[in-house]
């Protein structure tokens, strides 16, 4: 279920009454500190409870305006480009952070070569064996 809401931050599926207390019970504390998966778990758990949504349009403007209201706005170049490189599941690591700490080991090793090249110039470094 975590896995579910983390997919696009609802919970799509139905499960039964138990799996949605367990799901609550392992939540990781990040998770409830920074998102709203708690009250997003209730709120399915409520409406899983009342049981199947009955929609009865009484007219063409009705049915129209019901199916405007849900229809999602686009989501911009950088947001599908972040959601395909983004993780699948709440439990793997984020490529996008895999490929910072490289930049940033790339950055520091460039740093140590500059500061090296830099003494071996000035000469503070002897080369010379002994």
């Amino acid at each position: 279920m975590i896995n579910d809401w983390a997919d696009n931050d609802r919970i799509d599926g139905a499960y039964p009454q138990h799996c949605y207390r367990d799901a609550i019970a392992h939540v990781p504390e990040d998770l409830k500190a920074y998102s709203s998966i708690v009250d997003d778990i209730s709120s399915a758990r409520q409406q899983a409870a009342r049981g199947p949504v009955r929609r009865i349009a009484i007219n063409k403007d009705s049915k129209r305006a019901a199916s405007s209201a849900k229809a999602e706005p686009k989501r911009g170049l950088f947001k599908v480009a972040f959601d395909k490189l983004g993780p699948r599941n709440a439990d793997s690591v984020p490529l996008p952070l895999l490929i910072l700490a490289a930049l940033a080991l790339l950055m520091i090793a460039a740093g140590a070569g500059g500061l090296v090249t830099r003494r071996l110039r000035t000469g503070k470094i002897d080369t010379r064996s002994p």
